[in-house]
Formats: structure tokens, C-alpha cells, sequence
């Protein structure tokens, strides 16, 4: 049975911290444990870090980084490894020339930026078991699942498990919040990316 606590507490001994986002966050904030039952851990780092990330995650064992989804040519947004039965991924983040952060997909009509919080990295870490587990900030969380739902670009959503996580971590954290602060903005890139 894979041991992400163990490949968190490994995560969290980095300088600086990586942050994880997807299932095992969400799990963290809400429920404040973690089960056996993710298929990875997701990190997001800057794509200006990768090179020098992907040298400290080599000393972690994960020296083998694929690129998993590539929706422009030359500029991955998801790399992934395995060491034995733990699997990270790796998710970029671009910022654009006023600071503000994004990722970028493929749709069906061609390349499109989904705009992340500015937070993303500013939340305080969650300890489970003595690990400090570093996740994106909750908002975050949202518009990144509620941009990968709207484009479509993962694959269909998985009713009654990305919309109940959803659901519960608007309930937890943005129960009164306007709507439209937790969606993100999707803009299409010219030329079709």
C-alpha cells in the first residue's frame, strides 16, 4: 500500500515547500487525514522552477519525469514519475506579465488560460501525524477543479466525487461567497495556442 504520508513528511523537508492540490489536499483540509485510496500526489510548482525542482526530487527517488499532458508544443503542463508504488505528478503554472498566475489546456476549440488565484501558494500548511502538508489555498483548490470541469480538458467530471469534493469545499470555506469568485477566468489564446 503506498505511503503518501511518508512521501508528504519527504515533500515537506524541501526548501522552499512544494504544495500539493487535488485529492490529497482536499482530503487534508477537510478531513484532516489522509486514506490510501489517491492514485498520487499532485504538486504545483512555477514552470520557472522545474529544472531545479526536478534535481531535488531526483535525490527523492524520482529521477525518471515524463511529460504526461502537453497542451502546447514545447510547454508541458503535467510531468509525471513513479518510485515503487508512489506516483507523483507535477502540474506548471505560468504567470503572465502582470504577475497574475495560470495554466493553460486544450479544448475541443483550441488552447485556453484558466486564471488561478494569487494566493495559491500563501495558505498556511495542515499537520496530519506530525507532517506538515502544504497545500494550494482553498480558492485555489476551487478554481482549479472548477476550470479543469468547465474545459473539460482531464476527461469528463467523476459525478458524485469531483462534485461532492467540490461541493464540500465550498461548504468549509466559502459558504458565503458570491458564485462568481470561485469560478475562474477561461480566456482563449490566440492562434490557437
Amino acid at each position: 500500500m503506498p505511503n503518501f504520508l511518508g512521501l508528504l513528511r519527504q515533500l515537506a523537508a524541501l526548501e522552499p515547500p512544494l504544495f500539493v492540490f487535488g485529492s490529497v489536499a482536499e482530503e487534508a483540509l477537510l478531513d484532516g487525514e489522509l486514506s490510501q485510496s489517491h492514485g498520487d500526489v499532485d504538486v504545483l510548482i512555477p514552470r520557472t522552477e522545474l529544472e531545479w525542482r526536478l534535481r531535488q526530487l531526483a535525490v527523492l527517488g524520482f529521477d525518471a519525469f515524463t511529460v504526461y499532458y502537453e497542451p502546447r508544443p514545447g510547454l508541458p503542463l503535467v510531468y509525471g514519475c513513479t518510485r515503487g508504488d508512489l506516483a507523483l505528478e507535477l502540474g506548471l503554472v505560468d504567470y503572465d506579465p502582470e504577475g497574475d498566475p495560470f495554466f493553460v489546456v486544450r479544448t475541443d476549440d483550441g488552447a485556453v488560460a484558466i486564471s488561478v488565484p494569487a494566493d495559491l501558494f500563501r495558505w498556511p500548511p495542515t499537520v496530519i501525524e506530525g507532517v506538515s502538508i502544504h497545500t494550494l489555498s482553498p480558492l485555489a483548490l476551487v478554481h482549479l477543479r472548477a476550470g479543469a470541469s468547465a474545459t473539460g480538458a482531464f476527461g469528463p467530471e467523476r459525478p458524485g466525487k469531483d462534485d461532492v469534493r467540490q461541493a464540500r469545499m465550498i461548504e468549509r470555506f466559502f459558504r458565503d461567497a458570491d458564485p462568481e469568485q470561485l469560478r475562474p477566468t477561461i480566456t482563449p489564446i490566440g492562434g490557437g495556442g
